[in-house]
């Protein structure tokens, strides 16, 4: 199946993607779970075998599928997250299965923040959230170059103080 033919994903039309760099940040901060669950699992199957629980054995497999759906799906759950900077609007979309389409009018936004913790500042990525007086309608933006993060912060800031003028 072509491009032409494939049909568009819910909120996939125009969207600008964050940047590849996530995959591995996500991968590093994950890294803590990825000690923890083989630990699990080890501790279930030893425990098994000495009490001869069978059933604790069994529960070994448990941690190990828990972090399979990471592992596997991580890039793209990367790929799914996009963003558009419309001129009335801001809209957000991410999710594999569940998709979710954010779209948020300017006036509406009240602040915006730039956050960074040291596994995205190693990757020069930072995460972008906004809020508005409707809990529904706050986002989230992750991944996004510091440089594009910046100007997002600054137009989003620029246009909601228009628009608020405006009202």
């Amino acid at each position: 199946m072509d491009d032409s033919t494939r049909p568009q994903r819910l909120g996939g039309r125009g969207l600008t993607p964050v940047s590849p760099r996530l995959v591995p940040a996500r991968y590093i901060a994950a890294v803590p779970w990825w000690v923890i669950s083989p630990a699990i699992a080890i501790a279930c199957l030893v425990l098994g075998l000495r009490l001869g629980w069978w059933w604790l054995e069994a529960l070994a497999i448990v941690p190990i599928l828990w972090c399979l759906p990471g592992v596997l799906l991580t890039p793209r759950r990367v790929r799914a997250i996009g963003y558009r900077a419309g001129e009335e609007e801001l809209t957000l979309a991410s999710g594999l299965m569940f998709r979710s389409v954010t779209t948020t009018p300017y006036g509406r936004v009240q602040s915006v923040e730039i956050h960074e913790g040291p596994v995205e500042r190693r990757y020069g990525i930072a995460r972008l959230s906004y809020s508005t007086a409707s809990d529904d309608a706050d986002g989230t933006i992750p991944g996004l170059p510091r440089e594009d993060a910046e100007e997002l912060k600054e137009l989003l800031t620029r246009r909601g103080i228009e628009r608020m003028q405006s009202l």
